[in-house]
């Protein structure tokens, strides 16, 4: 190809219209146009580690679910997805810092009913606003909530449990994994719908109160059942109810809470995942796919239902509607139960 400058004969005039400068400035910007280079194409996201933070301390049942995601995610995604514990203020504290974060999707909530639809509700100031405030990407689980007595109870099952409160108001003594938590709200829905009064004790970590229910000073926990499981099978903690809606393959003969006939304490934990609100929509499927993919692993599946927890597969939408629909219900046992922190 002949890229050489046009040249008019000598003595030939210009075409009309256009005289001899300005032929050779035309070109010229043509042969510029030639060897101007092709501009560098964005990176495909991501293209560096992605940070997951999850608003609880190590070993809870959120940390380890979103441990065995964020694992599968960085084999999908071909980049580490690095777990980061951000405790505090009942989940607030990690969730701000989500909030926060730029919306670029390098920045992941490990996000759970906690945080979303409870702790707007428990703590006088909040510093995010759970409806606006963030980018649902997807669901990662359904994980049950068990009540149990201790192995040296009396009480066989919940109507055991309300027959005492009943009897005894004040004095039947639960305990939990601190104040605003799911076993808090589930303690308080089961007070309200069968009209007893029962005394809570928060601890840090549900952990901590087994000693206390191994001395029978503690009546019953409410817990998670990724958590209480260990304990259960020692036989320290006797389960009475779960209060998912359907029983769990772990402990198929615990009747569920609405079999025990108290349909309406049913409370399930989830997990999701969130961004900071404004991630773009690329960004965001993308993310959703590794954990669609994630969840469908075989072994994944297996580590969950080690824990009693299964996958939960949901669009961001869905994620956003059951967070609403929770946000509004428990809302309510708050504000009747009168659960306020600082």
């Amino acid at each position: 190809m002949d890229l050489s400058i046009p040249t008019l004969p000598a003595g030939d005039a210009p075409r009309a219209g256009m005289s001899h400068p300005a032929a050779l400035a035309i070109a010229a910007i043509a042969l510029l146009g030639l060897n101007m280079p092709v501009q560098a194409q964005p990176a495909p996201f991501p293209a560096r580690p992605v940070r997951m933070i999850v608003p609880y301390g190590t070993g809870g049942p959120a940390d380890i679910l979103a441990r065995i995601t964020a694992q599968k995610m960085s084999e999908n995604l071909g980049q580490p997805v690095i777990v980061e514990n951000r405790p505090g203020a009942t989940g607030a504290i990690g969730s701000e810092a989500v909030a926060n974060a730029t919306p670029d999707g390098y920045t992941l909530l490990a996000s759970t009913i906690g945080p979303l639809s409870m702790t707007p509700h428990v703590l006088r100031k909040v510093p995010y606003n759970a409806l606006t405030s963030f980018t649902a990407v997807s669901g990662i689980a359904f994980s049950t909530s068990v009540i149990s007595v201790g192995g040296n109870q009396p009480m066989k099952s919940v109507k055991d449990v309300v027959a005492f409160a009943r009897a005894n108001p004040g004095k039947l003594i639960y305990g939990t994994s601190g104040i605003g938590s799911i076993g808090h709200l589930a303690g308080e829905v089961l007070s309200q719908t069968t009209g007893t009064t029962m005394t809570h004790v928060p601890f840090k970590t549900a952990g901590q109160a087994y000693p206390d229910m191994m001395t029978g000073t503690l009546n019953m926990i409410i817990d998670t059942l990724p958590s209480a499981m260990n304990h259960i099978k020692s036989g320290v903690a006797r389960p009475v109810a779960m209060l998912s809606p359907s029983r769990n393959a772990m402990f198929p003969d615990v009747p569920t809470i609405a079999e025990a006939g108290f349909p309406d304490a049913t409370l399930v934990f989830w997990s999701a995942l969130h961004g900071p609100a404004g991630m773009a929509p690329a960004v965001t499927q993308r993310l959703h796919e590794a954990v669609v993919k994630s969840l469908a692993a075989p072994d994944l599946r297996e580590r969950f239902a080690a824990l009693g927890a299964e996958p939960w597969v949901a669009s961001g939408k869905d994620v956003d509607a059951r967070a609403r629909r929770d946000y509004d219900s428990l809302g309510k046992v708050i504000k009747a139960a009168g659960i306020r922190q600082e």
